[in-house]
C-alpha cells in the first residue's frame, strides 16, 4: 500500500498550470447558494472561500492540491473516490503533469497533515489502483455565508418619490432598524450568557431503557449500552466507566447527579433503544453532572444491517461534543441482522461472570459466526469465552488452541481490534510466550485504553513476570473504570496477594465481597493471605464461607482433628479427583508435603498446563522456592 503514497518528488518544471485562479475561488464563485462553507471532521475545519485549515482554531499549511483533493473527499464522504475523478479535479485539460506522481505526492502530502497513516489509516482509505475513501464523519455547515454588499463608484441618480411614499419606506426602514437592533441585542446576550463547554475528562453511559418493555429484548438494549461504551472509550482518552459498573445502576431509582457522584464522573449519557424487526431506534441525551444541564439530544435510527455505523455516529457525536476525540472510528462494514442478533446475545452471557453464562456465550458467539463468517467481534468473542472465560490458568493444555484461532481469525479480519489483541495476549501467556504476549497485550491498550477487562488481563501477565508494582497500577486503572466489578475487585486483591501485601489483599477482598458477598475468588484470595499472616482461624472461616453444606462439615472435621495442615491435605486430594493438578501441588506443599507436590508439578509440566506460569509469584510455593528441582522447573518454563 505504500508505494501508492510514495514516489519522486514531481519537478516544478513539468508542473505548467494553466489556470493561474486558485482552484478554490474559481469552485466557490461557481458553486450554487445553498454549497456550505465550512466543513468540520474531528477536529479540523475547512474553510472553503478562504481555503483554511484549521485545528484547534491554529491555521495548518496546506499545499493547493492537497487543499483540492482534500476537498473532493469532503464532498463525498463514504463514498470511493477514483483516481480518475481527482486528476481531473487536480489537473484541468491541457496540462501537462505526471499524474500518478502527483496524485500520489498529494495524498501522501495531505496524510502527514492530518497525522494520518496509509497503514493504519483514521482518515483516509485507500483502494488500490482504484482510489481513495473519507472514513470520518463529515459535518457541513450550511449556515455561515457572509453578505456581499456591492459598493457603486459613484452617488447614483436620485429619482423623485413621492411624499407618502417616502414616509411610507421610512416607517419600514425604521422598524427595520429596531428588529435590527432587538436581534442584535438578542444575539449579544446569547453570547454573553453562552459558556464554554466544562472540560470533560470522565464519562458514564448509564443503561439505556428498552422501550419495547419486553424482558426477552433486554439483552438487546444492554447490547447498545455495551457498544456504546466500548465505541467512546476506542476514540477518546477520556475515563469511560465500563460496563459491569453501569450495569449496577440499572432499575435503580437515582438522579443523574447522585450516580455521577458515586461514578465520580464529569458527564452522564442517558437515552433509550427501541427495536422493531430489524429496525432500531436510539435516542440519546449527554448531561453535565456538576450543573444537571443538557449539553445534547439526538435520535437515530437505522437498519439493523447498519447498526454498526449506528453505533459509530452515536459516540462521534458525543464525542465531538465534548471535544474528547482522539482516534475517529473507521467506517464498519454491514452485518448479517440475525448474526448480529446472536453476538449480542453472546456477550449479554459472557458478561455474567459464571461458568454457566460462558458456556451459553460460546453457543452463541458461534450462532453468530455461521450467520456472519467475517464478523470479527464474533470471532473474538469466541475466544475470550474459550480461553478468558475459563481461566486461561484452569485451562487444560489442549483447550488453548481453539481459543486462539479464533483470536487469529479475529485478527486476520480486523488487525484494528483491541479484544482481539488482548485475548490472543492471554494464548500467548498461556503458551509461556512472554514477549509476544506482551506485545498483544500493549498493542490493545494502544487501541483502547479504556478497557478494564484487558487491562486485568495484562495484570495477571505482569504479576506472572513477577513486576507486582506495574501489575498493581494496572489493576488499580481497571478499577478507575470499573469500580463496581467484583471480578476486577477480587483481582486486584489478588494482584496485592502475589505481591505479598497480605493486609492490602485482605482489604481489598472485603471490598470485593461488599458488592457481591457470595463472590468465590475474594474468599479465595482472603483466606491465602489470613493463612499467611499466620491467622488460621480467620483463613479456615473464610474458605468455610464459600463452601457447600456438604465441604463445610469436613472442612471442620479436618480443622479439629489435624489442624490447618489437614484441611489443606483433604483441599488437595479433592483437587486431585477434579483434575486441578497445580492446585493440589500447592496445597500439598502449604500442609508440608512437597515430596508429593513435585511430581504433580512434573506431570504438569509434561502436558504443558499453562497454569505452571504461577509458579515464579505463587505464595504457596515459598516454602520450597530455593530447591534446585524447584529452580529448574522455572527455567524450563523459561520464568526467570
Amino acid at each position: 500500500m505504500s508505494n501508492l503514497v510514495c514516489g519522486d518528488p514531481v519537478r516544478s518544471d513539468r508542473l505548467k498550470v494553466i489556470n493561474s485562479k486558485s482552484p478554490v475561488l474559481a469552485q466557490t464563485m461557481e458553486a450554487p447558494v445553498a454549497a456550505p462553507r465550512l466543513y468540520r471532521f474531528a477536529t479540523f475545519v475547512l474553510d472553503v472561500r478562504t481555503g483554511e485549515l484549521t485545528s484547534a482554531g491554529k491555521r495548518i499549511p496546506l499545499r493547493e492540491q492537497s487543499l483540492q483533493l482534500l476537498l473532493a473527499l469532503l464532498e463525498r464522504p463514504g463514498e470511493l473516490v477514483t483516481r480518475e475523478e481527482l486528476m481531473g479535479r487536480l489537473w484541468s485539460p491541457g496540462t501537462f503533469v505526471d499524474s500518478d506522481r502527483g496524485l500520489n505526492k498529494a495524498i501522501k502530502h495531505l496524510r502527514e497533515t492530518l497525522g494520518d497513516s496509509a497503514d493504519q489509516p483514521h482518515f483516509i482509505e485507500t483502494f488500490p489502483r482504484r482510489g481513495y475513501r473519507l472514513i470520518v464523519p463529515v459535518t457541513r455547515n450550511d449556515q455561515l455565508k457572509e453578505e456581499v454588499a456591492a459598493v457603486p463608484d459613484g452617488p447614483p441618480p436620485q429619482p423623485k418619490v413621492p411624499f407618502r411614499i417616502a414616509v411610507l419606506v421610512a416607517a419600514v426602514v425604521g422598524l427595520a432598524i429596531v428588529i435590527s437592533l432587538s436581534v442584535r441585542r438578542a444575539r449579544n446576550w446569547r453570547t454573553t450568557q453562552t459558556q464554554p463547554l466544562p472540560q470533560i475528562s470522565s464519562l458514564a453511559v448509564i443503561p439505556l431503557e428498552n422501550l419495547s418493555h419486553d424482558p426477552e429484548q433486554e439483552y438487546f438494549a444492554d447490547g447498545m449500552t455495551d457498544e456504546l461504551i466500548t465505541n467512546l472509550a476506542k476514540m477518546s482518552q477520556a475515563r469511560i466507566v465500563s460496563r459491569t459498573s453501569v450495569m449496577h445502576y440499572k432499575g435503580m431509582r437515582k438522579t443523574l447527579k447522585e450516580i455521577a457522584q458515586e461514578l465520580n464522573v464529569d458527564a452522564v449519557v442517558e437515552g433509550t433503544v427501541q427495536r422493531s424487526g430489524n429496525r432500531v431506534r436510539i435516542t440519546a441525551q449527554l448531561i453535565q453532572a456538576s450543573t444537571d444541564s443538557h449539553l445534547w439530544a439526538e435520535s437515530y435510527e437505522q437498519d439493523l444491517s447498519g447498526i454498526l455505523d449506528l453505533q459509530r455516529n452515536v459516540a462521534t457525536d458525543i464525542a465531538r461534543k465534548v471535544n474528547i476525540i482522539v482516534r475517529p472510528l473507521r467506517s464498519t462494514r454491514p452485518v448479517e441482522p440475525a448474526a448480529y442478533v446472536a453476538y449480542l446475545k453472546g456477550r449479554y452471557e459472557f458478561y455474567r461472570y459464571t461458568r454457566e453464562g460462558w458456556q451459553k456465550s460460546i453457543e452463541y458467539f458461534n450462532q453468530a459466526i455461521q450467520g456472519d463468517p467475517g464478523f470479527a467481534p464474533a470471532h473474538a468473542g469466541l475466544a475470550a469465552s474459550y480461553l478468558a472465560g475459563v481461566g486461561w490458568e484452569a485451562l487444560p493444555p489442549e483447550e488453548l488452541p481453539k481459543g486462539k484461532a479464533e483470536a487469529k481469525k479475529a485478527l486476520d479480519l480486523d488487525d484494528q481490534l483491541p479484544s482481539a489483541h488482548f485475548v490472543m495476549g492471554v494464548a500467548h501467556t498461556g503458551e509461556w510466550r512472554w514477549q509476544d504476549a506482551e506485545r498483544e497485550f500493549q498493542r490493545g491498550l494502544d487501541l483502547d485504553p479504556n478497557d478494564a477487562l484487558g487491562r486485568q488481563w495484562y495484570s495477571n501477565y505482569l504479576l506472572t513476570m513477577g513486576r507486582f508494582r506495574e501489575a498493581i497500577n494496572e489493576q488499580e486503572l481497571a478499577r478507575a473504570a470499573d469500580p463496581f466489578s467484583p471480578l476486577i475487585n477480587a483481582n486486584l486483591a489478588k494482584a496485592y496477594y502475589y505481591a505479598r501485601q497480605f493486609d492490602h489483599a485482605i482489604a481489598q477482598a472485603q471490598e470485593a465481597l461488599k458488592l457481591d458477598p457470595k463472590y468465590h475468588a475474594a474468599f479465595m484470595f482472603l483466606e491465602r493471605s489470613y493463612r499467611h499472616q499466620g491467622m488460621p482461624d480467620l483463613a479456615v472461616n473464610a474458605r468455610l464461607a464459600s463452601a457447600s453444606p456438604e465441604e463445610r462439615e469436613a472442612i471442620r472435621l479436618a480443622y479439629q482433628r489435624f489442624g490447618l495442615p489437614g484441611v489443606l491435605r483433604a483441599e488437595a486430594e479433592g483437587y486431585q479427583r477434579t483434575g486441578a493438578i497445580f492446585e493440589a501441588a500447592r496445597c500439598y506443599v502449604q500442609a508440608g508435603e512437597a515430596n508429593v507436590a513435585f511430581p504433580l508439578l512434573e506431570a504438569y509440566y509434561k502436558r504443558h498446563y499453562p497454569g505452571l506460569a504461577r509458579l515464579k509469584v505463587d505464595p504457596d510455593f515459598d516454602p520450597v522456592r530455593s530447591e534446585p528441582r524447584f529452580q529448574e522447573l522455572l527455567r524450563r518454563v523459561g520464568l526467570p
